[in-house]
């Protein structure tokens, strides 16, 4: 199966645009191993670890803020400004410890941090104050100046980086290379971010003002992503993405 984990807290819109992702790879991978798998959703909050054993991938959503302790940091700056769920953190990092060397992983946004927080890398905690004076573009600057639920949905940035070069040999068609160039636009949901880039990762996508986008293992079938590949405005253009995840894998 192919197994996406999230909160029950989450946004309905948000929930159905994640399992649509999910089906999109589903549907790639099903093509590669010539099989009929299916998508399952786990939330949490209701889950055990052990029931995940079957997946074939995991997808780890976006959602809350990861608590610094985690990360050997304390809370810099203002409460206000986070939102924290330390019962999601420990079930992602024991997810992480138990499957990351048996099941190819999938990180979108809190995806990507928990990834790199788990790997012994490290975060900014809130971008308008972190990278103030280093920002060549505004694409982070959404908090606390935008806050409302589909203004932030309409933010958007470019991203460059060697992940379009390597992706390149995969496409075979037009529509493919239309698709690539939409996906160097992409949304600016999240006020947090890589800040040390976790050991045998690189990254493969940045955003103009230096802020880490795509990144993948050196060693395991494991990619993530910091924007929201999943927002119905853009996922019609993840078909490449979604290849070169799929591309990691030895099936």
């Amino acid at each position: 199966m192919i197994s996406l984990v999230l909160s029950k807290n989450v946004n309905e819109i948000v929930f159905n645009e994640y399992l649509e992702f999910s089906n999109l790879i589903k549907e790639e991978y099903n093509k590669k191993i010539n099989k009929n798998i299916e998508v399952n959703y786990f939330f949490y909050e209701e889950s055990k670890i052990e029931d995940l054993k079957d997946s074939y991938v995991i997808i780890l959503s976006g959602g809350v803020d990861v608590y610094p302790l985690f990360y050997n940091s304390t809370i810099l700056y203002e409460e206000d400004l986070y939102k924290f769920d330390k019962n999601r953190d420990e079930f992602e990092l024991e997810l992480l410890e138990r499957y990351h060397k048996k099941v190819p992983i999938f990180g979108i946004c809190r995806g990507i941090q928990i990834i790199n927080v788990y790997f012994k890398g490290t975060l900014f905690q809130h971008l308008p104050y972190d990278i103030k004076g280093i920002v060549i573009d505004n694409s982070h600057k959404i908090y606390p100046e935008i806050q409302d639920f589909n203004a932030k949905r309409k933010l958007r940035h470019h991203i460059y980086g060697t992940f379009f070069d390597e992706i390149t040999d995969l496409l075979n068609n037009e529509n493919n290379i239309n698709n690539l160039n939409n996906l160097k636009v992409v949304n600016s949901r999240h006020h947090q971010a890589i800040k040390k880039l976790a050991p045998n990762f690189e990254i493969l996508a940045l955003a103009k003002d230096g802020i880490i986008e795509i990144i993948k293992h050196q060693n395991l079938p494991i990619l993530a992503v910091q924007y929201h590949p999943e927002q119905k405005e853009i996922i019609d253009n993840q078909l490449p993405l979604i290849k070169y995840f799929l591309n990691l894998i030895s099936l």
